[in-house]
């Protein structure tokens, strides 16, 4: 599109340019703004294009990341859910075992 766009202003400013000898310097003034503003124009339109493409990459590259946390916080769930229950194992032990040293000082 930008290419088509690069074309026809191309074309149009030598078209316009041959015409230019015809016009007044006044006409003359205004057709260089016009091919300058052609000009800005599709410099604009490529900065644009090149800052949504970065913003493209920034959207996935934040995606990625949420997608790493939101592993990592899966994982810590599940370790904290191990340790919860072996801190509930050690704690039946520790009764146990409490119990087994009970039972033996009444013997």
């Amino acid at each position: 599109m930008k290419k088509t766009l690069l074309g026809m202003l191309v074309v149009g400013a030598v078209i316009l340019t041959g015409c230019a000898a015809q016009l007044s310097d006044a006409d003359r003034n205004l057709l260089n703004k016009a091919v300058a503003s052609g000009r800005d124009g599709s410099q604009t339109l490529q900065a644009a294009e090149a800052a949504a493409i970065r913003a493209e990459q920034a959207a996935v590259r934040s995606e990625s990341a949420a997608t790493q946390s939101e592993a990592a916080a899966r994982e810590a769930e599940a370790a904290a859910s191990q340790a919860a229950s072996q801190a509930g194992l050690a704690q039946q032990n520790a009764l146990k075992a409490e119990k087994a040293f009970e039972m033996k000082i009444k013997k």
